[in-house]
């Protein structure tokens, strides 16, 4: 399997457990501010045999 579907996999598996939890409210941006900055993190996380698990985390 092509790493960049394993890494989007890790993604969307983050952002449906961000959505699940309720982590954010969308709300009307006042006047004169700006809005935070976020941005994905990737890492390998090795399991038990060896294999590799593709994690990532919105910050």
């Amino acid at each position: 399997v092509d790493a960049r579907k394993k890494w989007e996999q890790a993604m969307d598996e983050e952002h449906q457990a961000l959505m699940k939890n309720q982590t954010w409210d969308l709300v009307k941006l006042p006047e004169g501010k700006r809005a935070l900055q976020n941005k994905w993190v990737f890492r390998f996380k090795e399991e038990e045999g060896g294999k590799k698990r593709y994690k990532s985390r919105l910050v």
